[in-house]
């Protein structure tokens, strides 16, 4: 097997002290910087005319029960042993700095539990196969049957009737639908193993900033004219070029490049490729064009975005314009070179946040604005239809068979799934963050500035966590997070945000939606859930093709990068693609489009 680290040894070199204090500077910096979204105007601190009580009362008369073991009436702490849950991936764990914060202590008084964050990224694999799990965590759809099958997960479906939680799990109009089709092509039982939550379709709770797709450096962008692109590859690496040629050295002498190579696995690669071009993701293998609504094969296809791109960064290689660290770099450097200037674009919109935050900051009007290009695709869902995430095709959160408090956990993920929970954990508490204000849930000031300040309020409000899955809409007809809309956002827009919405006369959100309307951008709203969500998991013979071919494309794709000349290039690529089909890939990406045709010809 190809082996990239011994050609790529030379491009090895020891961090110094300097880089080192660096990262973990920057770090604190963003995180005193990163700009997050939100929905409602803000307001001054006074006690609005409508009180908790009235708001309960307006749940109960919507159909929301607040009978005993629901949502709403959560048993007291003197009435329980006060008990510490693990949970993963769900909340930061900078909540494990802030456990006196107002958020967590409502939720001791409220369930008697404290909450600890653990991380389990870099040994995910290792406790999925022991089964030694947090209390809550959360995995994608795909990856839930062998926990099934190894009784590392709970059924649920007791718990949800127990605590009457599908009524805030499931679509209200449609809760029996729904959970049978979770039931028979999620978790292939006659059970629900994990909590998906569903969304609704319509805008993002953004100004449009940075998003899946081609993210530029605004300022440079704005050095060469604003042009705007097709969707089209060589469009795009002709951008890069110029953007460079504005100034081929930062200020400090360190050399910019067009863009970092994006050493994120298979994955990533095709969710980062895929949008700029206007094509779909629905599996790291296959996506759709959201013009033709054609499948193509990522891996296969030497016309793919995934081939596209590569290709592209073979030219940016040839011309010195691709960082070669970037091959081995990790997160932490690839976002500290985008901080000191080094990257005039990326597809790799993670790694950015940190640059763009700290632009905010110091009020310049500079950072990364994704653009969208004509003929691309976003992550939106414009329309309702049946490409609305209702049946739930994303990702799990599953309670560890392990767990000594089931029936505690699901009390309390119940809660957090209705709109009082959603309210509370995103927006903090009524009286201290928000209040109603004529009968509008409405932030105070104080909640606003932190929010912008990432004060210590912020914090110990309990405001500064982003809970993975809480809620939807609330009975009072606003959105649970009051962080979450345009009235808010435009209020406190960075610098960058503003000269984006003066260049285009509306924010980067209104002109995608514009676009929409135009045909100028399209959707994927077409596709159908079902058959996404049948065809999402793989038979296991399939699965491990799959993951031998992963490791030989992820590799091989960046040796292709590295080749002396074009002609080399393309026999690397040609072999490449041979090489992955003759391991069986022909017969995974047969087996996904017979699937989704099927499930969606029943339909």
């Amino acid at each position: 097997m190809f082996n990239y680290l011994q050609i790529y040894n030379n491009f090895l070199k020891k961090e110094d002290e300097f880089m080192r204090k660096s990262i973990k500077k920057i770090w604190a910096v963003a995180l005193a910087a990163t700009m997050t979204v939100g929905l409602a105007a803000c307001g001054n601190d006074s006690q609005g005319e409508s009180s908790k009580a009235e708001q309960q009362e307006s749940m109960a008369s919507s159909g929301e029960s607040m009978e005993n073991g629901d949502a709403g009436n959560a048993g007291e702490t003197q009435d329980r042993e006060p008990i510490t849950i693990t949970v993963a991936t769900i909340l930061p764990q900078q909540w494990n700095d802030y456990p006196d914060n107002s958020v967590a202590k409502y939720i001791y008084d409220k369930f008697g539990i404290t909450i600890e964050v653990v991380d389990i990224s870099e040994r995910k694999e290792a406790l999925m196969a022991s089964g030694d799990l947090p209390d809550i965590f959360i995995i994608e759809a795909n990856e839930v049957v062998p926990l099934i099958e190894s009784g590392f997960i709970l059924p649920l479906d007791d718990l949800i009737e127990k605590y009457n939680a599908a009524q805030y799990l499931f679509p209200p109009t449609k809760i029996e639908e729904v959970m049978d089709f979770q039931r028979r092509e999620v978790f292939h039982s006659d059970q629900i193993y994990g909590i998906m939550g569903y969304s609704e379709a319509g805008p993002d709770a953004s100004l449009g900033t940075q998003q899946w797709g081609l993210n530029v450096d605004w300022e440079r962008y704005a050095e060469v004219g604003y042009p705007e692109l097709n969707a089209d590859v060589d469009e795009v690496y002709q951008l890069l070029v110029d953007m460079v040629a504005v100034k081929p050295a930062t200020d400090d002498g360190l050399p910019v490049y067009a863009i970092a190579y994006p050493t994120i696995e298979m994955r990533g690669q095709s969710l980062y490729h895929t949008y700029s071009l206007g094509y779909y993701p629905l599996t790291p293998y296959m996506a759709v064009d959201c013009k033709t609504e054609e499948m193509i094969a990522l891996y296969t296809d030497p016309e793919s975005p995934n081939w596209q791109y590569n290709h592209m960064y073979w030219k940016l290689n040839q011309d010195g314009l691709l960082d070669p660290d970037s091959f081995l770099q990790d997160f932490d450097s690839d976002s500290l070179k985008a901080v000191n200037g080094q990257y005039v674009s990326t597809l790799y919109h993670d790694i950015t946040g940190n640059a763009t935050a700290q632009k905010a900051v110091n009020g310049v009007a500079g950072g990364f604005q994704m653009l969208p290009l004509k003929g691309c695709t976003t992550d939106m869902t414009f329309e309702e239809s049946e490409a609305n995430k209702g049946l739930g095709i994303g990702n799990l959160r599953c309670i560890s068979s392990k767990t000594k408090y089931p029936d505690r956990i699901m009390e309390f993920m119940t809660w957090l799934f209705s709109p009082e929970g959603g309210r509370t954990v995103t927006s903090g508490l009524e009286g201290e963050t928000w209040n109603y204000v004529d009968g509008v849930p409405t932030l105070t000031e104080e909640a606003c500035i932190a929010h912008q300040e990432m004060n210590d309020f912020y914090y110990d409000s309990g405001i500064g966590f982003g809970w993975n899955g809480s809620g939807g809409g609330s009975p009072d007809g606003y959105r649970t997070n009051l962080f979450d809309e345009q009235s808010f956002l435009l209020k406190y827009a960075s610098a960058m945000e503003k000269d984006v919405a003066a260049h285009y006369g509306m924010s980067m959100m209104e002109k995608i939606m514009k676009m929409h309307e135009n045909g100028e951008l399209y959707d994927h709203d077409f596709l159908y859930a079902p058959a996404q969500a049948a065809a999402n998991t793989l038979p296991t013979d399939l699965q491990m093709i799959l993951n031998e071919v992963d490791v030989v494309m992820d590799e091989g794709m960046m040796a292709c990068v590295l080749a002396k000349d074009e002609a080399t290039y393309f026999k690397m690529r040609d072999d490449l693609i041979a090489k992955v089909t003759e391991m069986g890939m022909d017969k995974v990406n047969e087996w996904y489009l017979t699937t989704y045709e099927a499930a969606a010809s029943e339909q």
